[in-house]
């Protein structure tokens, strides 16, 4: 059984090019995400999905280099199959710490630091995160790990992307501290489970970021202190679960689900902003804050002014052969180029289909942007 669950989840879901969609393909529709009140996001998924979305603040445990974390969740009708999507978390491993030569500290491995709301976890390879996240969004249920998909072409245009931010972020000098390396990877890993009889496919999708840095100071009482540090990100984790005989005919609509759902420009500056605050808090050393939830909604309802825009570069940009289509509201999506037919029906509902007999009734044919 398990020999015939690898050979079909293997073929049909980690080659590289992907799969050609059937007669009119799975209808997709494209959605606001809300949460707290307020439109953080966007994503698409299939149609007659339920979708639910929350934010984890750093009261809750989320860093305070990352303050903010959309999580989004698509349910099938039947609530066998899942998407989801969680935005950035950040994460610090100590690779030393001296003070005059001695330990002054050590990495606390999966530790959260109260005072300085940040998460000790150490840096991991893509596949590693990815065996953790399954574990952590399925607890207590027996995984089988069935091997990684090859994204070895997409190494070249990582390297060249963390050269330049190397570059970026070397050509500014602080005085005391020091870019040692930065590096993005990217990974894909499939798992397997049973339960009540039916096996499971789990596919998780992510991509990490990782900045070396020094820190040297002088103590007024005499000695050096030397931080060394690795400040790590999982910039996005986007997951599917399915029953593991659905996986062929869901999979392309997870690829879609991946290239459309994100969070808006609007808060990833906010993050951004609300990062800085807190920090100057800490700093300050004045230690965590209280009510960080409500401080961290009003910041969201201040700086975003209810606005959801999505013109900012994000990295599935690169990592995907996508064309962009316009809908008739004006909003934007992104398909394969491996579907040269491309429909908007109602209410936002996209199809796509590799077949001109494909044509929906009662739907537009779109063209990609140029």
């Amino acid at each position: 059984m398990k020999k015939r669950l690898l050979c079909l989840l293997l073929t049909f879901i980690f080659c590289i090019t992907a799969m050609p969609a059937q007669a009119a393909g799975i209808a997709m529709q494209r959605l606001p995400v809300d949460a707290m009140d307020m439109r953080l996001g966007q994503c698409m998924i299939p149609k007659g999905y339920s979708l639910s979305a929350t934010v984890t603040n750093c009261s809750d445990g989320q860093s305070i280099l990352s303050p903010l974390k959309l999580n989004v969740v698509a349910t099938s009708p039947d609530q066998r199959s899942f998407f989801s999507y969680e935005s950035t978390s950040t994460f610090v491993e100590i690779v030393s710490s001296t003070l005059g030569g001695r330990t002054a500290r050590t990495h606390q491995d999966g530790a959260f630091d109260e005072v300085t709301m940040t998460w000790e976890l150490r840096y991991m390879t893509p596949a590693a995160f990815c065996q953790s996240y399954a574990q952590t969004i399925l607890p207590g249920i027996p995984l089988t790990y069935l091997g990684d998909r090859d994204l070895s072409g997409y190494t070249p245009l990582l390297q060249q992307l963390a050269q330049q931010k190397y570059k970026e972020l070397t050509s500014v000098r602080v005085q005391g501290a020091s870019v040692d390396g930065f590096a993005l990877t990217i990974g894909e890993s499939l798992f397997s489970y049973t339960r009540n009889g039916t096996e499971y496919a789990v596919v998780i999708s992510t991509l990490l970021r990782a900045t070396q840095m020094t820190f040297s100071s002088p103590m007024i009482y005499g000695g050096t202190k030397i931080d060394t540090c690795i400040v790590w990100d999982a910039l996005y984790t986007y997951a599917m679960i399915c029953p593991a005989a659905q996986a062929e005919t869901l999979y392309p609509a997870y690829q879609l689900f991946m290239q459309n759902t994100t969070t808006s420009d609007q808060f990833n500056s906010t993050n951004q902003k609300l990062a800085d605050s807190l920090r100057t808090i800490v700093v300050a050393g004045r230690g965590g804050i209280s009510g960080g939830a409500a401080y961290s909604a009003q910041t969201l309802r201040r700086e975003t002014g209810g606005e959801d825009t999505y013109d900012d570069e994000r990295f599935t940009d690169y990592l995907f052969d996508q064309n962009d289509y316009t809908l008739s509201d004006g909003s934007h999506v992104k398909i394969s180029t491996e579907y040269s037919y491309v429909y908007e029906g109602d209410n936002g509902t996209v199809y796509y289909s590799d077949s001109a007999f494909g044509h929906p009734g009662g739907s537009t044919q779109l063209y990609p942007n140029r």
